[in-house]
């Protein structure tokens, strides 16, 4: 089932564009949205914002159902309690729009939910709203962030027949001054490791996904910065969204200008999507 929490805010529009196509992806087309009334909307503005979005959703085909209760011991909390746990469901959220000092995801409820591990959970931030939740092409980074191909493929199947070009990047991490000391041969041998390893999954997520071979791009390089490779790799593939998964040591980190997942929000030319499955 796919929930979407949505906090009526205007990059809450924006990502609840993805929710509708999600949706529309899946062979049930039902989408269930959740707002915590939290006192921050008044209620002729919270209703007009909820009717255009269902108005959106039923115009799309789908079947909506919509769940606006009080918010009780916070809104991650009060989300908790009405998104069921499990593997089977997927909830959609999205990160601040801007950081202001205080970082995109780090104290979201966003970050709450990922962390909380209860369901899949996708965490999304919209730079380009005119794509409408369709990004068509995708990097998605194998290096940087933890990420399994059962809990990515849950996430791309959303995506559904949107889905025209997976980029998969693998970033050879060279720590401090290596990186500049390597040899011709070293990165070579280096270079060809990580072509072994996107051999391997290449077909095994083509497999799992029914996706063609040409609709898969493997990508290697060598970097002393993991979040700097994402973000050029992004402008370089021209991918229009950054797919990345969460682990729980970033999401504990407090000092978030130099946490990873931060960084690539912050840099990325494109939509960013945070994910993570059930723990």
């Amino acid at each position: 089932m796919l929930y979407f929490a949505y906090d009526a805010s205007i990059n809450g529009d924006w990502v609840s564009h993805y929710a509708v196509r999600f949706a529309q992806s899946q062979a049930e087309r039902s989408l269930h949205i959740v707002h915590v009334r939290d006192g921050t909307l008044s209620d002729a503005e919270l209703d007009e914002r909820l009717l255009r979005l269902l108005r959106r959703a039923e115009d799309a085909g789908l079947a909506v159902t919509l769940e606006v209760p009080a918010a009780r011991g916070g809104v991650t909390a009060t989300l908790e309690a009405c998104v069921p746990s499990g593997a089977e469901h997927v909830l959609l959220c999205g990160t601040r729009a801007r950081g202001r000092g205080r970082g995109l995801l780090t104290g979201t409820v966003a970050e709450r939910l990922l962390d909380a591990g209860r369901r899949h959970v996708l965490a999304v931030r919209v730079v380009h709203p005119g794509l409408l939740g369709v990004p068509g092409r995708l990097l998605l980074p194998l290096s940087g962030a933890p990420w399994t191909l059962d809990a990515v493929s849950v996430i791309l199947r959303l995506f559904g027949r949107d889905l025209e070009l997976v980029n998969l990047l693998h970033v050879r991490v060279v720590r401090g001054g290596r990186f500049r000391r390597l040899s011709h041969e070293r990165v070579q041998h280096l270079l060809e490791e990580g072509r072994a390893y996107l051999h391997q999954v290449e077909p095994a997520l083509c497999a799992r996904l029914g996706l063609a071979r040409a609709r898969v791009d493997g990508h290697v390089v060598l970097s002393d910065d993991v979040s700097r490779e994402i973000a050029v790799a992004a402008n370089r593939t021209r991918s229009r969204l950054i797919l990345m998964g969460a682990s729980r040591r970033h999401l504990l980190e407090r000092l978030w200008r130099g946490n990873p997942l931060e960084r690539v929000l912050a840099q990325a030319p494109c939509d960013v999507g945070i994910y993570r499955g059930p723990a």
